[in-house]
């Protein structure tokens, strides 16, 4: 193996090679196609002739022959590339891919340069097979992110709030010119070796888009999260004790209230969907390959539209997100002098309830103003689709149970699907657009009817802030004696501490 003196970086054998047929080291003429820039080559014919001593005549002349042993081959390449790749150019100069990324910092700067640098590791790793060492070093980390070099060959920011904790979340579309950052750190000493044969190039590309939007959506799904635990607000009211069996029970009811922050969350989705999807003529692609898409219909305040994803994992993170909302709305305690408590305190006992003909505890949940999900009764009955709860696993059938369950995975991991097809149902008389529970998914009535095929549906149409969302009723049942050092009822967030 050779090496670079100065940097102790390792010579690129397939040019090492082509160096030492044109410094007459070897007779025989390599057969490879690798290619290098100019200043590449001058570097390791440099770098081989001061370790064999070579006249500066021989060193010229081998320099010279770049344009026979090198730039033939990026011709070639060239051509074979235009004709085979489908990228975003025509020719070895300006071959880029358009990548969505997302930063974190604490200023709006330094959120952007993080996502920069995200972009820039996500195209590196794609196509060079080399020590990614370079992309962390301090003397050119700033450098390897910027314009004006031409790594980035342009970005635009598609989104950019400040989440609880004072920092500063940015998502933005960055299109990366791998060849100048190919030559970029060439420049810096680093052999480059592209992964894959001439004809791997689409699988890569391919390969890539799809890594990033499951990146992308996980970016975005844990800057939703933490929006999210700040969301909401809360009342709290006490009836007057009654007396049940011996003890005494204080009717309390909790009102949930979604403040501004939450309506970041469907604009964020919103966005980022828009960004990451795929594009008219790229999904047709997809289905002339035969290759499976994954749709999402959404509807928010402001738009109403199908997205077709590229990954089933890209699809479980949206769900897992959406649901998780459960525990960000019960993220408090209840105060009443003596102790506090959450939520789940209260999510005691269980009765048959003949009202929805299922079991029931002791802590009831009215969010019929906040079903945002749509997912498959479980006995395929009457048009078959339900508004689902994100608190429990009701939906119409005998089996369901209306009990609150807090671990938030179980209630939609329960075998249901979500893979909605509306179509099969709309002669059936659903007329689900009538129904309260179905309020928030009347914006895409549309929708639904023109396409059999939804996949995962979400709407946040009709969610509205400073109302209540959803209420929580239960009974705290208490001896005499506490019910005389109850002072009053109140809600603490959890983030203001025991």
């Amino acid at each position: 193996m050779d090496y670079f003196k100065e940097t102790k970086t390792q010579i690129s054998p397939c040019i090492a090679a082509k160096a030492k047929f044109a410094l007459k080291l070897t007779k025989n003429k390599p057969t490879n196609t690798k290619t290098c820039s100019y200043d590449y080559w001058c570097k390791v014919i440099e770098t081989l002739s001061s370790q064999k001593k070579l006249q500066n005549k021989t060193t010229e002349i081998a320099k010279s022959k770049f344009k026979s042993l090198i730039k033939q081959n990026m011709k070639q390449l060239i051509l074979i590339l235009s004709l085979t790749l489908s990228i975003n150019a025509y020719a070895q100069d300006d071959k880029t891919v358009t990548l969505v990324v997302s930063g974190q910092g604490k200023t709006q700067d330094e959120a952007k340069q993080v996502a920069l640098r995200s972009a820039i590791e996500q195209a590196f790793g794609t196509f060079i097979s080399s020590k990614t060492e370079i992309l962390n070093d301090n003397l050119v980390k700033d450098e390897i992110v910027s314009v004006a070099n031409g790594n980035i060959q342009k970005f635009e920011i598609i989104s950019e709030v400040q989440i609880p904790n004072g920092d500063y979340a940015t998502s933005l579309k960055a299109t990366v010119s791998v060849t100048k950052l190919t030559s970029f750190v060439e420049s810096k000493g680093v052999v480059v070796e592209f992964k894959g044969g001439l004809f791997a190039s689409n699988v890569l590309i391919q390969e890539l888009y799809e890594k990033n939007e499951t990146e992308a959506i996980g970016n975005i799904v844990n800057v939703m999260q933490e929006i999210s635990n700040k969301s909401f607000d809360y009342t709290i009211n006490a009836a007057d004790p009654f007396s049940n069996n011996g003890t005494w029970s204080i009717p309390i009811t909790v009102n949930v209230i979604a403040n501004q922050n939450f309506l970041n969350i469907p604009t964020l989705l919103h966005q980022t969907l828009k960004s990451i999807c795929l594009s008219a003529g790229d999904l047709e692609n997809y289905l002339k390959l035969n290759k499976r898409v994954y749709p999402i219909t959404l509807a928010t305040n402001n738009s109403n539209d199908i997205y077709y994803l590229r990954n089933e994992t890209s699809i479980s993170k949206i769900i897992d997100f959406v649901y998780s909302l459960n525990n960000s709305i019960v993220n408090f305690f209840i105060s009443n002098g003596i102790d506090k408590n959450t939520i789940e305190k209260y999510n005691t006992g269980s009765k048959y309830s003949p009202d929805c003909n299922c079991s029931i505890s002791n802590l009831e949940i009215n969010d019929d103003n906040f079903r945002i999900i749509l997912k498959n009764r479980n006995d395929g009955a009457w048009c078959g689709i339900c508004a689902a709860s994100l608190f429990h696993n009701y939906c119409g059938s005998r089996h369901d149970s209306k009990i609150p369950n807090f671990n938030y995975k179980n209630v939609y991991e329960d075998g249901k699907s979500y893979f909605i097809e509306y179509g099969h149902y709309k002669d059936q008389n659903c007329n689900i657009f009538s129904r309260e529970k179905f309020k928030s998914f009347y914006p895409l009535k549309k929708i639904m009817l023109k396409n059999q095929v939804l996949g995962l549906v979400i709407s946040f149409a009709s969610i509205k802030t400073n109302t209540s969302i959803i209420q929580f009723k239960f009974n705290d049942n208490r001896t005499i004696d506490e019910i005389k050092n109850i002072t009053k009822y109140e809600i603490i967030k959890k983030d203001q501490g025991l």
